[in-house]
């Protein structure tokens, strides 16, 4: 299975939530469709603009930000690191994502290994295996995608509920 960097509101926090998340389960099959598709096209909108605006480098836009996407629920999912297709060297987002997203408190971890020469011999070679990750922030919370959902759940949160509340409205209006 897959480990995506992954965010989710929780619903037992506020009763606006229950109450769409109660409604979106006694709705019919094509009521949740449409709830799940207004989600996800808003949804996408604002969150891949604010997870691209919180990517500070390069390899935070190939890793994290290539991939991140809404996934229509009861309650919706932010995603990201979601790609898995391999990078140039290997890495594949979906898998390796942590590293770029949390960063490492040693830079300067030395891994040590035998490996064979052309010629059919063997050496040691040491490599300096996480100098390319970026450093943790302070508070130990994530540096792209948990600091972009930090700033974007309360709108997506929102989002949900009205679109939730719009489209059971409007279904019991037409009645």
């Amino acid at each position: 299975m897959a480990r995506r960097a992954v965010v989710q509101p929780s619903v037992k926090s506020l009763a606006e939530l229950r109450a769409a998340a109660l409604a979106l389960r006694a709705a019919d099959k094509e009521m949740r469709r449409a709830i799940s598709k207004g989600t996800r096209d808003a949804g996408n909108v604002i969150w891949r603009e604010e997870i691209g605006r919180a990517a500070t480098s390069k390899m935070d836009r190939l890793v994290l930000v290539k991939g991140a996407r809404i996934k229509a629920g009861n309650p919706a999912q932010a995603i990201a690191a979601s790609s898995r297709r391999p990078l140039e060297d290997g890495l594949i987002p979906d898998r390796d994502y942590a590293g770029f997203e949390f960063g490492t408190r040693q830079p300067d971890a030395r891994e040590t290994y035998t490996r064979r020469s052309r010629s059919g011999g063997s050496h040691k070679v040491t490599r300096r295996t996480h100098r390319q990750l970026p450093r943790p922030p302070r508070q130990g919370t994530g540096r792209v995608a948990y600091a972009a959902w930090s700033r974007t759940g309360p709108r997506l949160v929102s989002l949900w509920t009205q679109t939730v509340f719009r489209i059971v409205y409007d279904a019991f209006g037409e009645k």
